[in-house]
């Protein structure tokens, strides 16, 4: 199995974030131990999780797009890739 079938999507990570942010919420909430500084809490760990999920996802981006622009200029054939250029104002 390679690499990239274990990569999970931002997506599904901030999901799986605020379902066990939700579960917390609700077991605190059962238990009577839910609070203002549960709330803020939990809000503080979905806020830094999921700022880290995106830069994470945009330097993933970056990287992607950067191999793929080298591989590109070395002239990789199995890329399959079209580069197309645009003509400059100046001509």
């Amino acid at each position: 199995m390679d690499g990239s079938a274990m990569v999970i999507s931002a997506q599904e990570r901030l999901a799986d974030v605020m379902a066990a942010v939700v579960e917390v919420a609700a077991e605190s909430g059962e238990s009577g131990t839910y609070t203002a500084e549960v709330a803020r809490t939990l809000t503080a760990v979905v806020g830094k999780v999921g700022a880290r999920i995106a830069v994470e996802a945009e330097v993933r981006g970056f990287r992607s797009g950067w191999s793929e622009a080298m591989e590109l200029a070395a002239g990789a054939p199995e890329s399959g890739a079209e580069v197309l250029r645009m003509p400059s104002s100046e001509e």
